[in-house]
């Protein structure tokens, strides 16, 4: 599936056209759109948008499109705008303007029925989210299905009127890296990211259902510096996740304290360093047994596990299943 986006930036009109090919560059910078998935009437996207000079972009319309978006901003705090009457941005302060405030690691519904939107996107720096979209009729078909008449109009009135948001959970950020790594499924890809695509929305109405926002407890952010040195740190586990990550050792490599290690992993993804470790060996020993066929020994010792009944309990846990019979 093609995307096609009428874009105003710096007062030009641009006509955007992305496919699977994934990066479209153009004098204001750079759109990378790393992966996409579709699935019956729901399309994942996952973005990285970096801009050479300071660029307000306005999306002028929806290309006719009346979609419910839920959008997952993972990395910068944000504010965008949204006007019902279709109308231009000469600025942000516009009658009619709703401006949405996203903090890093929130999320938002929002139905964008042909409305105008816009962001200001700062130069040199990376903005990265991740989105499902749908057809606001099928959205209210997935209602249907499961709510009563009277119990749909309540949830129209909380979901399709205005902007909703909440905190991304550790629950929607494992199901956004099961999508992420679906392939790992082979043919069976399909019918497993159309599950999780549901049960993603599922997590979002549900947290938005029951955390307000206001009464979110925010943490203190990092700084850039230590942001970007525990990133470096989850790319490494990601890479290579059977070495040892002792914290203690962690932490000094880093330069901080156990605390202040475990309080920036835990900010900036909202879960603890020894359970990232934990997920990402589990995957890579669930990839070991299906694509190298390895006995289960040899696939939790690669994956930096030496005690088998723990490594069982733990896979048993995750997927369901024992490692003998994944």
């Amino acid at each position: 599936m093609s995307i096609n986006k009428n874009v105003i930036i710096q007062g030009k009109t641009i006509k955007l056209q992305l496919d699977k090919s994934g990066i479209i560059s153009n004098p204001y910078g750079i759109v990378d759109l790393k992966k996409m998935k579709e699935r019956e009437n729901i399309v994942y996207h996952n973005w990285n948008i970096q801009v050479e000079t300071t660029t307000f972009a306005q999306e002028k319309d929806n290309c006719g499109r009346d979609e419910v978006q839920i959008m997952f901003n993972l990395n910068q705090d944000i504010n965008w705008f949204v006007n019902k009457n279709n109308s231009d941005f000469s600025g942000t302060s516009n009658t009619g303007n709703e401006k949405v405030e996203m903090a890093k690691g929130e999320v938002c519904v929002f139905r964008n029925n042909n409305y105008s939107t816009a962001m200001n996107y700062e130069a040199g720096i990376n903005f990265t989210f991740k989105s499902l979209q749908m057809p606001t009729p099928y959205f209210r078909e997935l209602l249907s299905k499961y709510f009563s008449n009277k119990a749909i109009s309540s949830l129209e009135e909380q979901f399709l009127t205005h902007v909703t948001k909440t905190t991304i959970t550790p629950e929607m950020y494992r199901v956004l890296a099961e999508i992420d790594t679906a392939d790992r499924f082979k043919e069976y890809e399909g019918v497993y990211s159309e599950g999780k695509m549901i049960e993603l929305t599922a997590l979002v109405l549900y947290g938005i259902a029951y955390h307000k926002t206001n009464e979110i407890k925010r943490l203190p952010q990092p700084n850039k510096s230590d942001a970007d040195r525990i990133e470096l740190l989850r790319e490494k586990i990601q890479r290579s996740p059977s070495l040892e990550y002792d914290a203690q050792t962690v932490a000094d490599e880093l330069g901080m304290s156990i605390s202040k290690l475990n309080r920036v992993f835990r900010t900036l993804y909202a879960t603890s360093l020894h359970s990232y470790v934990q997920e990402k060996r589990l995957e890579y020993a669930a990839r070991l047994l299906q694509e190298r066929k390895l006995p289960v020994s040899e696939a939790a010792q690669k994956s930096g596990y030496t005690n088998m009944s723990h490594f069982s309990k733990s896979f048993l846990k995750k997927y369901g299943v024992l490692p003998k019979d994944y």
